[in-house]
């Protein structure tokens, strides 16, 4: 892949990179070519968004499906990656590709039929437990030697529950998180592929640092060559949605491949929770400050979840009810950014996220906690500066239009 004579850092990439690189590209040109076609059929069958001049304001009705051409896009390179390059990872990786279907199945019945929430939650909850049957569980549990009343043994059972509750948590979360973040044409698709770079850096890191015939470690974080190929083929299947995504979009990915995209990312960011000692073949916590890092990568779906939930909760409105609530909203609507300028804002945003989720490597993992929790204060503080947790008597408007209009009314 690289010419000879090569730096040694690029000798070590391309035994770290050369499968994946074919991966992303196979999902590159999948996706490219699958996205036109799903937008066809769903114009054919009539597939599409419906503008309220409520919540979706968009001009005219865009054609859904897009989501179909992300997962196949992802699905299929990954697929024959594992049977051809990683049949060793058969469990794990038959689980990461079944608990993908659920999610993108739960997503597109709620493009076609608009699901009870309840319901979406059960299916995202379902993909869960196809990872944890894979093998494929949260287990960052930190070592609390300071704190010697719950600095528990990896085999007592509150770490189980904890470990456990927390794995449910992240899918259920981080589907959730970037469902909400499809807001704006190119800001989903876009950001996604920034986090799956942010990824693909941190398992590059952890898996150099960690191979025993280049460095004299003893550790190895199993899943790190995985999470490498999975986030190449992510990359690849949000980047070849773009063009057609991008404003003025031509199609949405909508639910089918907002949740299946959050379902990817959660399922690395649990990955990166454990690791095994070569020497003996046991399991041991994780460090927690891998996980950290990844949530810093992360960071953006999060932090606009966290700022709609509060302000719906501030505001007296029902938690699971959609409105213009999201910090790219209110970019929008009250700052006056164009959509353009919004999401190239976002795109920066993110990518300094993703280069402070890297840094995180060289610090402890609770100062790096400490750190996490300090930014989503300051984001706190900032955005109630900005009068952005106070809904206004227009937007209170709005959103009873669209309640009104989810009950059959009509709008005026």
């Amino acid at each position: 892949m690289f010419p000879p004579g090569a730096p040694p850092w690029v000798e070590v990439l391309e035994k770290l990179w050369n499968p994946g690189v074919w991966v992303f590209l196979a999902s590159l040109l999948v996706s490219l070519l699958a996205t036109p076609l799903f937008r066809w059929i769903a114009l054919r069958k009539g597939i599409c968004d419906q503008p309220d001049q409520a919540v979706k304001i968009h001009a005219r009705p865009i054609p859904y499906l897009g989501g179909c051409a992300i997962w196949l896009a992802w699905t299929v390179p990954l697929a024959v990656y594992l049977y051809w390059c990683e049949p060793g990872e058969g469990s794990v990786g038959l689980a990461l590709l079944a608990g993908g279907v659920v999610a993108f199945l739960t997503g597109l019945l709620d493009d076609l039929t608009e699901l009870r929430p309840w319901l979406k939650v059960l299916g995202q909850a379902c993909a869960a437990v196809l990872l944890l049957a894979g093998g494929v569980y949260w287990f960052a549990y930190p070592h609390l030697a300071w704190l010697p009343a719950l600095n528990f043994s990896a085999d007592f059972w509150f770490v189980w529950v904890f470990c456990i509750a927390m794995h449910f948590l992240v899918v259920i979360g981080a589907t959730n998180a970037t469902n909400l973040l499809d807001g704006l044409d190119g800001l989903c698709s876009g950001v996604s592929a920034i986090i799956s770079v942010g990824f693909l850096l941190l398992a590059t890191s952890l898996t150099a640092w960690a191979r025993p015939e280049w460095f004299d470690r003893a550790v190895h974080y199993e899943h790190t060559r995985l999470i490498m190929v999975v986030a190449f083929a992510l990359a690849g299947a949000a980047i070849g949605f773009l063009p057609y995504n991008f404003k003025p979009a031509r199609v949405f990915m909508g639910d089918a491949g907002s949740v299946f995209i959050g379902y990817v990312l959660a399922a690395m960011m649990i990955m990166f929770s454990s690791r095994r000692i070569l020497e003996t073949g046991l399991v041991r916590f994780g460090n927690p400050r891998w996980f950290i890092g990844a949530l810093f990568i992360f960071g953006l779906p999060i932090f606009d979840t966290g700022l709609a939930l509060v302000r719906r909760i501030v505001n007296r409105r029902p938690i699971m009810m959609p409105d213009r609530s999201h910090f790219y909203n209110q970019l929008v609507d009250r700052l006056g950014l164009s959509v353009l300028g919004t999401v190239g804002l976002l795109y920066t945003v993110s990518i300094l996220l993703a280069a402070t989720g890297l840094l995180v490597l060289y610090i402890p993992g609770r100062y790096a906690t400490a750190i996490y929790a300090g930014m989503g204060l300051v984001f706190l503080i900032v955005v109630w500066r900005l009068g952005f947790l106070r809904m206004t008597p227009e937007e209170k408007a709005a959103a009873d239009r669209y309640l009104e209009c989810r009950r059959g009314v009509p709008p005026e």
